[in-house]
């Protein structure tokens, strides 16, 4: 077998400091042209005792093998078609915790994660006793915060990142209402009360669907600015976003709104419907994926 010299790195380095283990699931669908930066990053970590693992949601771009072939120390997990994020990192997931790991590291395809950033997030989780849930610090390739905590708005009906005070305090992990999925770090003990991501969502929502149980089960949910990631938003190119979103928001809300507020979200919604079908009316694309996603997300229900 041939090693890169990253994977080098961190075989010579595990035999030097057994730490506790963790697992990082990178999730891949079609990423040829970031699957690879992803997984460099992760083996230049200065943490030394970790595995990967690439789930791979039936990509048909040569991303899977050229994976394989760069990084072939890493275990490979095919699915057979395309799962979603909540599905697809489950997988990960529950093959991580199967081989052991105290720890499991979930990472967008897209993400690039900083030398230092797996070890401060494990710093911070021991520090915790392993009742946080973690996410670094996320930038976007031109430098710009993309991710320092996030916030449920129900009023109108959206989970929205925040700028947060606490980016200013570089070396103190602060709270956060919920954390993006993009680079979430799990403890086996916290994941144990909360469970895995709700398989109903297919893409987007998940995470703040997961935050609130974690919240609910005692779990605090921290934002760690010494770990840092880099993230391209790949999803972006997915000309499907917006349909998602409004599927996966619906579905968020339907679950998740406290009783109190409910009578608003109704009136709120209807507004939001007829607004659509005035856009409907002018034409265009996006209001047409807005109306595909309501009907559709009835099934939801």
């Amino acid at each position: 077998m041939v090693l890169s010299s990253f994977e080098e790195r961190h075989d010579i380095m595990s035999y030097m400091n057994i730490r506790p283990k963790v697992i990082v699931v990178v999730l891949n669908k079609n990423g040829k042209d970031c699957l690879q930066d992803c997984l460099r990053g992760v083996f230049q970590s200065s943490y030394s005792n970790f595995e990967v693992v690439v789930v791979d949601n039936d990509s048909r771009d040569g991303s899977l093998e050229d994976a394989k072939s760069m990084f072939s120390r890493s275990h490979f997990i095919l699915n057979r078609e395309n799962l979603g994020f909540a599905a697809g990192m489950n997988v990960g997931i529950r093959y991580a915790f199967s081989q052991g790991a105290r720890y499991v590291w979930v990472l967008n395809n897209d993400a690039v994660p900083g030398g230092d950033a797996l070890s401060e997030l494990v710093k911070t989780a021991e520090k915790h006793e392993d009742m946080a849930i973690l996410s670094p610090l996320i930038f976007d390739p031109k430098g710009k915060v993309w991710f320092s905590g996030g916030k449920v708005d129900y009023f109108r009906m959206r989970a929205r990142h925040v700028s947060s005070p606490g980016v200013r305090r570089a070396n103190i992990p602060y709270g956060s209402a919920y954390l993006s999925g993009c680079a979430l770090f799990l403890p086996k003990k916290a994941l144990d009360r909360v469970g895995l991501f709700d398989e109903g969502y297919f893409l987007y929502y998940e995470d703040a669907d997961f935050s609130i149980r974690a919240r609910k089960a005692g779990i605090e949910l921290l934002v760690v600015p010494n770990a840092v990631v880099v993230h391209a938003e790949r999803s972006n190119m997915n000309p499907e976003k917006l349909y998602w979103l409004v599927r996966s928001g619906l579905l968020f809300f339907r679950k998740n709104t406290p009783k109190i507020l409910r009578p608003w979200t109704t009136v709120y919604l209807f507004l939001r419907k007829m607004k659509n079908d005035h856009d409907r009316r002018r034409g265009g694309t996006e209001s047409d994926l807005v109306a595909r996603a309501y009907a559709d997300s009835r099934k939801d229900a």
